[in-house]
C-alpha cells in the first residue's frame, strides 16, 4: 500500500484459501459512474492480488502477461468492503502462472471474474 498516493486502494492482503486474497473499501476516489467503482479499478485490485500470488505462495515476483475480466455486477461506492481472491490451479511452473481470480460484495456476490498469465520477473530486472 502506498501511502504517499491519495487514490490508493488500500488493500489488505492475507494466505487464505482459495489462494491470496485482498480486501479494500471503495471510497468516492474510486469512482467510475456515479455511486459505483470504476471498473479500471475494479481490474487493478484484481491485477494486484492476482500478481501477488505468485510471490505469497512460491516467492517469486511475477509481471502481468494477460488479464482477461468479466464483468457481471456493479460495485457500490457504499461503506462495504469488497474481497478480491486469487489462486492457481496445482500443475503450475513457477516461470508461467495460469492465475484465476474474483472480485466479490460484501453479500458474497461475485461482481467481477479474471484470469490471466503471469510471468515470472527475472532477478535485478526493473528494480531500482
Amino acid at each position: 500500500m502506498h501511502e504517499d498516493n491519495p487514490a490508493h486502494l488500500g488493500l489488505s492482503f492475507s494466505i487464505e484459501p482459495p489462494g491470496l486474497v485482498g480486501r479494500f473499501v471503495p471510497e468516492t476516489i474510486h469512482r467510475g459512474a456515479p455511486g459505483l467503482l470504476h471498473g479500471g479499478l475494479a481490474a487493478t485490485a484484481l491485477d494486484e492480488v492476482m500478481g501477488g500470488l505468485g510471490w505469497a505462495l512460491d516467492g517469486v515476483h511475477t509481471m502481468t502477461a494477460t488479464l482477461d475480466l468479466r464483468y457481471r455486477h456493479p460495485v457500490p461506492i457504499d461503506g462495504s468492503a469488497v474481497t478480491v481472491e486469487s489462486w492457481r490451479p496445482v500443475a503450475t511452473s513457477r516461470r508461467r502462472q495460469r492465475v484465476f481470480g474474483r472480485l466479490r460484495l460484501a453479500d458474497g456476490t461475485v461482481a467481477v471474474e479474471a484470469s490471466g498469465i503471469f510471468v515470472q520477473r527475472p532477478i535485478g530486472e526493473l528494480d531500482g
